[in-house]
């Protein structure tokens, strides 16, 4: 499958895929980085596509040699860490000085653990540049993931998401947006995140903020075309409060959403029915979720 040129905002796309990625240099996973970087590399090489990617190395000391990497693969280093929201934002930063969203097609955010199966950039490109009107496509994520090729007819088809499946199925590793539409919907809220005072969220508030923005359109693939390990059950309460916070936040201006932070506010009364959640983190949550709908958007 080749990739053709794309119309963005009526010019030429330079680039096809735009990806931000972050590692921690001292966390021990350079091979999952390097499995993302030759994932990428393949969707290159077959397809011929033109990828740029972000990479911000955290903990990484001057001086300390840079890994070996591809060319499209640009990169800067901090010696601290950051939250997950912050290191994001460091990297959209970078790219809008470089004026990059207004030359890419496709923006993704592949964690450095992730990795894309053969076709599934191909797939998601061919979206955008099949349909002007389209700004959001999602699908699952595993860590025994599919090639598109290898599933049933059924399933190889993009269709509409509904706000429950975006909502269940909309992460890091498995939005795509537009460009244009990244560009409009900002930052990441540094409050929320791995790192940050609210932990997790911050990934679902992006993707909701977008998703309300345009309109509540959205298509999505049932099926695991992203590579990462697979979730704990656990953590669905160890990221409660973030989710909750970034459901009610857009439930304001979504009646959809709205009806999955009601859904989201009874799975917390499970979780803590069966123990999962102990009473003082859903009281938390149920705190910020009420500041969250007085709060404003993160910086854009």
């Amino acid at each position: 499958m080749n990739a053709v040129p794309a119309t963005e905002q009526g010019r030429y796309a330079e680039v096809d895929a735009l990806l931000f990625t972050t590692n921690d240099s001292a966390g021990g996973r350079h091979d999952e980085l390097e499995r993302m970087v030759r994932s990428v590399e393949r969707a290159i090489a077959t397809s011929g596509l033109r990828v740029v990617q972000y990479l911000l190395l955290q903990r990484h000391a001057p001086g300390q040699p840079l890994p070996d990497l591809p060319d499209y693969i640009r990169v800067t280093t901090i010696p601290d860490r950051v939250s997950l929201s912050k290191a994001r934002n460091l990297l959209l930063s970078w790219a809008r000085e470089d004026g990059m969203f207004e030359r890419s097609l496709m923006v993704a955010f592949p964690d450095d653990d992730a990795w894309y199966p053969e076709g599934t950039l191909e797939a998601m490109l061919a979206l955008f540049g099949g349909d002007a009107s389209l700004d959001l496509a999602i699908c699952r994520y595993s860590s025994t993931p599919s090639t598109l090729s290898a599933l049933p007819s059924e399933l190889r088809a993009a269709r509409p998401a509904s706000a429950r499946a975006f909502v269940a199925n909309a992460s890091s590793n498995t939005l795509f947006m537009r460009a244009s539409r990244a560009a409009q919907t900002g930052y990441f809220d540094e409050s929320l995140g791995v790192g940050a005072p609210i932990n997790g969220g911050e990934d679902l508030d992006y993707a909701l903020r977008a998703y309300v923005a345009a309109g509540e359109k959205a298509v999505w693939f049932d099926a695991s075309l992203v590579g990462h390990r697979d979730p704990h059950r656990w953590l669905i309460g160890h990221y409660y409060a973030g989710s909750l916070y970034a459901l009610s936040r857009s439930a304001a201006s979504s009646r959809a959403v709205a009806l999955q932070a009601v859904r989201k506010v009874l799975v917390g009364i499970y979780l803590l029915l069966r123990r999962e959640l102990a009473w003082p983190a859903f009281s938390r949550a149920l705190r910020l979720a009420q500041a969250a709908r007085c709060s404003q958007p993160a910086r854009s």
